[in-house]
């Protein structure tokens, strides 16, 4: 039963009962922009799928140039079962599909080119992908949306007036036959180089005129009436401004797409916008988009996802989350076994809201029961607490059942009326009752839709939030306190050039402790001096509240210090050995050869080569020749380096002494001239 108190004790600092005088039984007006009813709609579904697919899935490309055989899609399974029934266990409520990609291939038979499964053998011509997903969401009841690509890289039209037409017309036959669309992309890669018929040219348009999205909107909404549309010269929501998974701080739902300087603006959103334009934020659970074999090692790890989640949906942003569909038509298991992790650790979070059951006790509250603090602990975002007109700052005061501990705070704006608050502040009460503020790593400032504080777990019976800055009466839905579980995983560790042992926490409340050769833990707080070699190193993440706690082994060969690599110069040498495998190193003059001499005779048993790790890398050594003082100790092929770059050892059947060794590159993938190496360790 919740208790409420609209007038308190001044003791409380919370204003007295004269303060009542002064509210009105009417609502809060408006407050700059407002989002339609179905914009809100949108924002209650904070997390959804985008899903590609398609030719560049077996051609190993993320953007196709418009001449790739059509003959090449030719999926021997392709379970959409699969894919929904795992997004839904996942959470999400609805999925978008990339219908057309930029190289122009069509996942459905449209009538307006050949270049679609029409020409590919996949179910003898007769396929239609998009009917298939569309009908699967149905079933399982996730909304469907779509993704076309304005740019087509394969229409012998584009960048005249008669793609036009037939882009219009792709758009119809999406509308119109495949039931209702929940949100439709129009993505902004527009214009370039492309096969575009034969014709092997560049063609440059103007997106804001020559698409003529006015009239695409029309099709849109003539049987989709309540459909979100991202991108073109008419969106309903906005994009991020970046693809890496989070919205700004500070996020305001308002936007004035004519006065952005620059796309980096989206993150943030304008203050002063004068159209609810929400943003978006699109990311894969990948590197890439598409599905390549050599990123099935770089899956987002469930703790990476869940703060994935804190800065998209908890920063007043919606989450679409990209699965590419592997050769075998599925979400690749490890995909789909750490997206469906990832939920149920939020669904552990957010289970429980502990301030059920709790006294709310607000400062100039407007009359009667409709805008009464009650309705900030209901569990509802269709009712609100509103202070009186004039009122811009304002204090809840959330006193709990019980003494507990917490370590998110939720909070929710009534958005129907426009979103106002600036500013605010967190506050817990100590045992003794004495008040201090949150410590949080993001700035307090927009709430929006929905605003999720994280901070270090305090135990407390009492809550203060403090609006101090509001554009208009303050119109707050919500208020949540929960206790998210600990969610530690193995630290990342390794030894730089320089004998630094560097360690790094994957997130959350955690302590680093470190050991060498089984002696004892010690605590990791900074880069710790590490010489020496052949070390057997620790790793141990510990949760605070002591319920996980996991470790990471680290063999270390020879101290970097003792090679001297010929013809690199020192930036170099440190880049090969820094233990991290995203600073590469192209060895010079298109040498495929690798020289280091030691700085005494040492005894040799591996090495490690790590090929480079970022993303579309290219120069990984494939076959090799190893030499120890000129002298042939081995030769082989790092089988599928190319579709999986991870790192891979040579092993010698006995250790050799030697000074000087040389790595021999006698084969680079794709015969590229250049030699590119991630980082080596020498045992």
């Amino acid at each position: 039963m919740k208790k409420i108190a609209l007038c308190t004790a001044l003791a409380l600092g919370l204003g007295s009962c004269s303060t009542l005088s002064r509210s009105s039984d009417a609502p809060p007006a408006p407050l700059g922009p407002t989002p339609t009813q179905a914009q809100v709609d949108w924002h209650r579904l904070e997390t959804y799928a985008f899903i590609h697919f398609g030719l560049n899935t077996y051609n190993d490309l993320e953007w196709g140039y418009g001449n790739t055989p059509a003959s090449t899609f030719n999926p021997k399974i392709l379970d959409v079962e699969q894919w929904v029934t795992t997004l839904k266990r996942a959470g999400m409520k609805g999925v978008i599909l990339t219908a057309k990609h930029h190289d122009g291939f069509c996942l459905w038979p449209t009538k307006t080119t050949d270049y679609s499964v029409k020409a590919s053998p996949w179910k003898g011509g007769k396929g239609d992908l998009v009917k298939d997903l569309s009908e699967a969401c149905r079933r399982h009841g996730l909304k469907f949306g779509l993704y076309l690509s304005p740019w087509d890289r394969n229409n012998k039209d584009y960048g005249f007036d008669g793609y036009r037409k037939t882009f219009h017309e792709q758009i119809r036959e999406l509308a119109t036959g495949y039931g209702e669309l929940f949100e439709y992309w129009f993505d902004g890669a527009n214009g370039g180089t492309g096969w575009y018929g034969g014709a092997d040219s560049a063609r440059s348009i103007n997106p804001k005129t020559y698409y003529g999205y006015h009239d695409a909107g029309d099709i849109l909404r003539a049987n989709n009436p309540n459909i979100m549309i991202f991108g073109g010269t008419e969106p309903t929501i906005r994009w991020v401004g970046n693809e890496r998974g989070w919205a700004g701080q500070t996020n305001y739902c308002a936007y004035d797409v004519e006065r952005e300087k620059h796309h980096t603006a989206n993150q943030w959103g304008m203050q002063d916008g004068a159209t609810w334009l929400p943003a978006e934020v699109d990311v894969s659970i990948r590197p890439g988009w598409f599905y390549h074999h050599r990123e099935d090692h770089q899956v987002r790890s469930v703790a990476n996802l869940v703060n994935i989640y804190y800065e998209s949906v908890g920063r007043n942003a919606n989450l679409l989350l990209n699965f590419p569909i592997d050769l075998e038509g599925k979400i690749p298991a490890t995909d789909s076994t750490n997206v469906i992790a990832w939920y149920e650790h939020l669904q552990r979070t957010f289970a429980n809201n502990l301030v059920q059951g709790a006294r709310v006790e607000a400062k100039d509250s407007r009359r009667g029961k409709t805008f009464a603090p009650d309705h900030l602990i209901d569990g509802s975002d269709k009712t609100y607490w509103a202070t009186v007109d004039g009122v811009h700052t304002a204090e809840v005061l959330i006193r709990l059942p019980k003494r507990t501990a917490i370590n998110n705070i939720m909070l929710q704006e009534y958005i129907p009326l426009g979103q106002r608050i600036d500013a605010f502040e967190l506050e817990t009460a100590d045992a003794t009752g004495a008040w201090s503020p949150i410590e949080t790593r993001d700035s307090l400032t927009t709430i929006g839709y929905k605003r999720i504080v994280r901070f270090n777990t305090v135990d407390t019976d009492a809550l203060r939030l403090r609006i101090t800055k509001a554009r208009g009466p303050v119109c707050l839905a919500e208020i949540g306190a929960y206790l998210a579980p600990e969610l530690i995983e193995a630290p990342k560790a390794w030894r730089d050039a320089e004998d630094r042992l560097i360690a790094r926490a994957s997130g959350g409340e955690q302590q680093l402790f470190y050991r060498v050769n089984a002696g004892p833990w010690q605590a990791y707080t900074q880069p710790v001096h590490l010489p020496g070699d052949q070390l057997q190193v620790e790793v141990e993440a510990r949760g605070t509240r002591g319920e996980q706690r996991v470790a990471t082994k680290l063999p270390l060969g020879y101290s970097a210090k003792r090679f001297k690599v010929i013809g690199i110069g020192d930036k170099e040498r440190r880049a090969l050995f820094d233990g991290n495998g995203y600073s590469s190193v192209t060895l010079p003059n298109h040498s495929h050869e690798l020289a280091i001499n030691f700085d005494e005779a040492l005894p040799i048993s591996k090495l490690v080569y790590t090929p480079n790790q970022s993303r579309d890398a290219s120069g990984h050594i494939q076959q090799y020749e190893l030499y120890l003082d000129d002298e042939l100790v081995a030769k082989g092929e790092f089988s599928n380096i190319r579709n999986n770059p991870i790192p891979v050892e040579i092993i010698l059947p006995k250790s050799i002494l030697a000074r000087r060794l040389r790595l021999v590159a006698t084969r680079v993938v794709e015969g590229r001239p250049y030699v590119s190496i991630g980082d080596l360790s020498i045992f």
